[in-house]
């Protein structure tokens, strides 16, 4: 069959092989007559149509009737005479995706489609109509459908075509209402395995020769720990998270889940997290640039003031949550705060660098002032209430009883001790560590229970040796059973246990609906769980935590990016889906969503988890 595609622009992949291209200016001078099929491709970008000049509708509906093969994809259909050669009258002009998915309409068992299968994709989408005299067959539909894989039955809003065949006398006309072939984001398409049914479906239908294109996000499939934390760092180095090679300039917070973009923001936690790596992975190669590195990265928060360096002032020692452009700290959450605390006084002990307790002590001490008489504290502190309540006031506020604050506050109050060998401090811990484990049943959590037993995990090994009850160490053991029990074959810990099902289009929510979809977190639970269950086996010996320990890093080291793209190559994205094996999750949470890649929380804590077990050292020696 001989092919002809014309696009508004050039097409970064050929949907058929062998096909001929034309720019959109061509069109009108296209013999049509001399194909078997012509695929007209619009533009991905909302501002640009594709309006078939009016000549040559009745060209292409001669042509499809007279058994050619017409593909439409965004093109516009207001006119009574383009929407009848396409099945489908536009009611709006095109907008861009942001939450909507795309369904399968109609099974096809011999490629492996599932009926209400999920789909997404990067670009736009014309809101439209089949048109009721016109019978066509649709394929996909789009609409606001909160499942993570499937979509059995239509939400309340209504769906509308996707990608339809119709046939008009002897040939069949395809029309696409989104950007399928006119995306500049193929990475976006995702499951990349179900789009690859897609493609193969269609071309049986139409018998179009098409091909799916490359697969962007590919995975090592294993490499060993030093390999995924050398690729580690140099993801760090050519993706563009370093806005400064040296680090002057501190490091950006990710790369977006939905626009792949760089998101400028520097955060104090990514900056710390990010200032640990460097360390442990120079004093592993023992090169001197990496331990300036980490030195310069910490400075740029000093010099930037991040910090409340005031002693007179409420939020004394406590730092931003990003580079607020005010004065003064104005949204302080604790495990924010904690992360820097621990990560300064960690380095203080180990480089003997003055600045780094100067900066670090008075942070513990704000911390520690603010827990509650049973050791745990609210998720966040705003300066108005510090201006009214004080220090002691803002400690009576309500605690979150979820661990993803809690116990990074105890394990920071554990460096506080090794530091300063001051007893209230690892008092402090321990309380709030037993507070929490008598109420275990009525912890709270943001994501998932699984997330927030990760980071259970963290101080409780440590502090096991000063608990003459031996309740931590039992509740460690109990959260290690828990987590063991959602264990995939892949060896990471599969999601559970939402605590929030229904929220979605929201910031800060799960990956994952329902318990059994597959789906692992590389953001919340398997990138801290890596380096708390080795702090755990560093401080008990417990055989099996050093087991869960070789399973993560053999399943981080797995699932870690391949890509001809420096913005992935050699980093983690949050969602994991363990079955089939590529990265896809849920795609409700707009803020932190199943494709960011996190410099701090997820690249350099997993990276550091690595580390630290090619050291052979624990944060708290």
């Amino acid at each position: 069959m001989k092919i002809a595609i014309c696009s508004k622009h050039p097409l970064d992949h050929i949907p058929c092989q062998g096909a001929g291209w034309f720019p959109w200016e061509e069109l009108e001078s296209i013999n049509i007559e001399e194909y078997g099929a012509i695929l007209l491709i619009g533009s991905s970008r909302i501002d640009e149509p594709a309006i078939i000049p009016a000549p040559m509708v009745p060209r292409l509906w001669r042509f499809v009737e007279g058994g050619g093969l017409l593909y439409a994809e965004l093109l516009e259909a207001f006119d009574f005479s383009s929407s009848r050669l396409f099945g489908w009258k536009q009611d709006f002009p095109k907008t861009r995706r942001t939450l909507e998915k795309l369904r399968v309409v109609r099974a096809n068992e011999e490629f492996g489609l599932e009926q209400g299968a999920l789909l997404e994709w990067s670009g736009a989408y014309a809101l439209g109509f089949p048109m009721p005299d016109e019978p066509n067959k649709s394929l996909l539909e789009f609409g606001s459908f909160h499942g993570t894989h499937f979509a059995e039955e239509r939400t309340s809003s209504p769906a509308h075509p996707g990608l339809s065949i119709r046939r008009l006398g002897a040939g069949l006309v395809v029309h696409c209402s989104f950007s399928l072939y006119s995306s500049e984001m193929k990475e976006a398409f995702r499951p990349y395995s179900r789009w690859g049914m897609v493609i193969e479906s269609l071309a049986a239908k139409t018998k179009l020769p098409l091909i799916v294109w490359p697969e962007v996000i590919k995975t090592s499939n294993g490499t060993s720990p030093d390999e995924a934390v050398e690729a580690s760092i140099r993801w760090f180095e050519t993706s563009g998270i370093l806005p400064a090679m040296d680090g002057s300039a501190g490091v950006f917070e990710n790369i977006h889940s939905v626009t792949g973009a760089l998101s400028s923001d520097r955060r104090p936690d990514c900056t710390a997290h990010t200032a640990l790596l460097f360390y442990l992975y120079g004093t592993w190669k023992k090169d001197p640039r990496y331990l300036d590195k980490s030195h310069q990265l910490l400075t740029s928060l000093f010099e930037n003031g991040f910090q409340d360096m005031e002693k007179d002032s409420p939020s004394y020692g406590l730092f931003k949550w990003y580079d607020y452009p005010g004065r003064y700290p104005d949204q302080m959450f604790t495990d924010d705060n904690a992360w820097v605390c621990l990560v300064l006084l960690y380095l203080y002990r180990k480089t003997g660098r003055s600045e780094y307790l100067e900066r670090g002590l008075p942070l513990a001490e704000t911390l520690l002032s603010t827990q509650n008489g049973n050791g745990v504290r609210p998720i966040v502190l705003f300066r108005r209430q510090l201006e009214k309540l004080g220090l002691a006031g803002a400690g009576e506020l309500p605690p979150s009883l979820n661990p993803h604050f809690e116990s990074i506050a105890h394990a920071a109050f554990i460096q506080a001790y090794l530091v300063t060998g001051k007893q209230e401090y690892v008092d402090t811990a321990l309380k709030g560590s037993l507070y929490l484990a008598s109420r275990i049943e009525d912890l709270t959590f943001m994501y998932s229970r699984t997330s927030g037993y990760s980071r259970f995990v963290l101080p409780l090994g440590f502090l096991g040796r000063f608990d003459e009850s031996g309740e931590t160490l039992s509740t460690l053991e109990r959260i290690v059973e828990y987590l063991l029990s959602h264990q995939s074959r892949l060896g990471g810990i599969e999601e559970a246990d939402n605590p929030d099902p229904d929220r979605f289009g929201k910031e800060d929510a799960g990956v994952f609906i329902h318990n059994g979809e597959g789906i692992a977190d590389q953001l919340y639970t398997n990138n801290f769980l890596l380096m708390n269950i080795w702090e755990a086996w560093k401080a008990t010996g417990q055989p099996r935590y050093k087991t869960l320990y070789d399973d993560l890093s053999a399943y981080i080291c797995r699932i870690q990016i391949n890509s001809a793209d420096p913005r992935y190559h050699g980093g983690w994205m949050r969602a994991y889906d363990l079955k089939i094996e590529e990265y896809f999750g849920n795609n409700g949470d707009t803020g932190w969503g199943p494709y960011c890649m996190e410099s701090g929380w997820t690249q350099a804590i997993t990276s550091s988890g690595l580390l630290l077990g090619l050291l052979n050292e624990s944060l708290f020696d």
